[in-house]
């Protein structure tokens, strides 16, 4: 039996409606006079995969251009529209596909719905409480300023020019909507940019979230009101919103408690029990009937139920595992799509357009006039403020669902949708590539003095800023710090940042533990903060310990740790390697961790320290203890070459020999072919003296102690240097090397580049934690901060012990 029953007229395009079931009839390409597109089910499917493929394209061929996913979304299912339901008014030819909305419209409904809801995970309506005056400010201007202009040119328009009946019907109802705003939405946009992180990007999410919400409340009492307009009951307005109070209560007071239980249940790094999650998503269809029920919107109860679910693991991360994928890949490409089908340009009356876009103009300028001025009196800087303007005009997959359903409530006409939409577009494509191109985060993070080991004086406090991205970089860490001669003159500052990935919610969060109570929602980081606590009251007034945990993506953490470093004014950033060869296969970090590592290495405004662990597994020792001086010395070694990066793990190494717990052993490599520089007089190396000055200092004040060792070792090439390094690096608790070597030792290593597999750790680093070494200690590769034009360098000057 074939699809077909009955032809309606959709939209100027002809719809099959199927009034029989899915398995009605089996067709294949082999019957004669049939095809398996005159059926339901390979329509459907047929349309999904042309669905997803024209969004997934689309975004794959923009976003290089600076657009985001929704601009990307968008523009694909314009075109899939009409490929997908036969449309003949955009091609000269007819499709081949017949047309089907039945199973299209329950998935579209579907997709939204779960949509919405996964929205709702992911607000964090905590965030209310932490945004401070500045964004509250914002965010109630960006709310009431274009709301005010817009209605005003509205009303004016509609007196001075003499409009179309239809068009000044609606033309109110196209000025408020033009003036509401989303919190998801500008969160997506800034992820797409990886903004989220960034300063600018914190206060974009904090005053999107008070002006989004005031604009999901303002669009919830308009759609109630028309909603009990159109019952025709006296007393329906009154009933539908004691109905939503009444859902609101039992989502907060019933159903709210009960995911509180689950998370009780759920064992620390456990997954959360397929039967949970599978009673959450009945809540959802439950919460979205009930909506349909009582007169509201059935997008209502799965966005205030999704606000409902605590965000942050264990539940919000399960359900965003769950949801993602599924609803960003296939269900919501079925509703971008529908979206773009009901979009018919060719509708559209140039002079009615050109009289909306007036509004749509008075819009843009009311937020961007909504965002500057008070951005502007809390004396932020005009270029942040003119972009935190452009960010706040974004729209996106939100407005699309409230345009979609002003349409189905008679609110908006087709022209006036589709006017919309093309303004959304136009807008936002404007605006992504602008941000992308003006706003650069890590301009922040120049410094106008060089912070570096080497420039660290040695009377002055010592800041570290140690990152920890799992418990098992607790104690390598621990090892280096307490080998870094902590003292009364010259104490050190450690700043303990717990990198967690963000999941389970849209905002990013950093927080800094001031109090010894830490809060229930940070435990997996307590355990991380009380272990360097013991660590210092160990040091007795010679080390303080600041913690922070930073929730972010991983695409943008770099932009956490490079802030703190540069606010804190940080010498040296620790960072773990994401390969640990002392655990399992099943505890190694995930590759994103090493994006994270190059991002930082790339903008760090200090220098940088790469800690691979190689220790062994069952190693017991937690910590070098420093009021410990009768257990066995701590066996460091530098090995030196040459360049900026050898000079600064030379200055590392050389607070470390202070200590006389700690044996320092000094190992340089020189090139022994001096010919070049015998037969030319005029040959200098600015590096090569610099290398000798600094060995020279090195050599000098340590003259005489027992636990410092220096070594020279002359080689002719990098056979010789392997040769070298691969019959000590077994007898060292902890090697410094620099990252990147200059002058004659760069062309020594040159053959060696090729077998380099992490080029972040430079080639010795590379070759000291690769499987075959035996090292079974650990691993310190520094690269010294990199030089700017815009860092005023003062001389380089060495302080090994003395007071500058």
């Amino acid at each position: 039996m074939k699809i077909a029953r009955l032809v309606v007229d959709y939209h100027n395009g002809t719809i099959f409606y199927c009034g029989g079931g899915v398995y009605d009839g089996i067709s294949s390409i082999w019957n004669e006079d049939d095809s398996p597109f005159d059926y339901l089910y390979p329509v459907f499917s047929l349309q999904i995969v042309i669905a997803s493929f024209f969004t997934s394209f689309m975004k794959w061929l923009l976003e290089p251009l600076g657009q985001t996913s929704l601009t990307s979304h968008m523009i694909g299912g314009i075109m899939a529209g009409p490929s997908c339901f036969g449309r003949t008014d955009l091609f000269s030819t007819k499709l081949f596909l017949p047309n089907s909305m039945y199973m299209f419209d329950n998935c579209q409904y579907f997709g939204s719905m779960f949509f919405l809801f996964l929205i709702g995970v992911k607000t964090d309506l905590h965030m209310l409480t932490r945004s401070g005056k500045k964004a509250w400010f914002i965010g109630f201007c960006v709310f009431i300023v274009p709301l005010f202009f817009n209605l005003s040119a509205s009303q004016l328009l509609d007196k001075s020019i003499k409009l179309d009946n239809k068009l000044a019907d609606y033309i109110h109802n196209f000025a408020a909507m033009m003036s509401l705003s989303s919190f998801h939405v500008i969160a997506c946009f800034l992820d797409d940019l990886q903004l989220l992180s960034s300063e600018l990007g914190r206060l974009a999410m904090s005053a999107s979230m008070i002006s989004g919400i005031l604009s999901w409340c303002l669009a919830f009492v308009c759609f109630t009101i028309i909603t009990s307009l159109e019952a025709k009951r006296p007393h329906a307005l009154m009933l539908i919103i004691l109905a939503c109070c009444a859902m609101f209560l039992c989502i907060i007071f019933v159903l709210r408690p009960i995911m509180f239980w689950i998370i009780r249940n759920t064992p620390n790094d456990k997954n959360v029990k397929e039967v949970y999650v599978f009673s959450i998503f009945v809540m959802v269809l439950l919460s979205s009937l009930c909506g349909e029920v009582i007169g509201s919107h059935f997008l209502l109860g799965p966005m205030v139920l999704g606000m409902a679910v605590p965000a942050g693991p264990p539940l919000g991360a399960a359900i965003e595992e769950k949801l993602e994928f599924f609803v960003k890949y296939i269900l919501l490409p079925t509703f971008v799509v529908a979206c773009g089908f009901r979009v018919n340009i060719f509708e559209v009356n140039l002079d009615d357009f050109i009289i909306l876009e007036l509004i749509v103009v008075v819009s843009f300028i009311g937020k961007l006039l909504g965002t500057m001025l008070p951005a502007l009196y809390c004396r932020m800087p005009y270029q942040d403020a003119f972009l935190l303007g452009l960010i706040m005009n974004v729209q996106g997959i939100l407005d699309l669902m409230f345009w979609a359903c002003a349409l189905g409530l008679g609110l908006i006409t087709d022209t006036l949708y589709t006017i919309l939409v093309l303004s959304m577009l136009i807008v936002t494509g404007t605006i992504s590539p602008t941000v992308k191109f003006l706003y650069n985060p890590s301009r922040r993070y120049i410094t106008y003095k060089r912070r570096s080991i080497q420039n660290c004086k040695r009377n002055v406090e010592f800041r570290i800023l140690a990152c920890i991205y799992h418990d098992e970089n607790v104690p390598t860490i621990l090892d280096v710090l307490g080998a870094s001669h902590p003292t009364a003159y010259s104490p050190i500052c450690i700043y303990v940042l717990h990198l967690i990935q963000l999941q389970g919610r849209a905002s990013p969060l950093l927080v800094a533990h001031k109090s010894r109570k830490i809060s229930s929602q940070f435990n997996s980081s307590s355990h991380i903060i009380n272990a360097f606590k013991s660590y210092e009251k160990q040091g007795r007034g010679t080390i303080s310990v600041n913690s922070f945990t930073a929730i972010s993506p991983y695409t943008t953490m770099h932009d956490d740790i490079c802030s703190i470093a540069s606010e804190r004014r940080a010498s040296l950033i620790i960072l773990p390697f994401h390969h640990n060869p002392a655990f399992s296969s099943s505890l190694h970090l995930p590759t994103s961790i090493r994006k994270v590592n190059q991002n930082v290495l790339k903008r760090a405004p200090c220098s940088v320290g790469l800690l691979v662990d190689r220790g062994h597994p069952q190693r017991t020792q937690v910590s070098c203890n420093i009021t410990d001086k009768t257990k066995p010395a701590y066996r460091v070694a530098v090995i030196f070459l040459g360049g900026a990066d050898d000079r600064e793990a030379l200055s590392y190494g050389a607070r470390m020999g202070e200590d006389n717990n700690v044996k320092l052993t000094l190992f340089r490599f020189s090139y022994n072919n001096q010919d070049e520089k015998s037969n030319n007089p005029t040959y200098h190396d600015p590096n090569y003296s610099l290398d000798n000055d600094c060995i020279e200092n090195f050599r000098r004040y340590n003259e005489g102690l027992e636990n410092v060792v220096y070594r020279e070792q002359e080689v002719k090439d990098s056979v010789e240097i392997v040769t070298v390094i691969t019959s000590i690096e077994y007898t060292f608790d902890l090697l410094i090397v620099g990252k990147d070597h200059d002058g004659s030792s760069s062309e020594l290593l040159r053959a060696l580049e090729e077998w380099n597999e992490f080029p972040e750790l430079g080639v010795i680093g590379d070759m000291l934690s690769s499987p075959d070494s035996r090292c079974n200690g650990s691993i310190l590769v520094v690269q010294q901060q990199p030089t700017s034009d815009l860092i005023l360098d003062s001389p380089t000057k060495y302080h090994f012990g003395e007071l500058a």
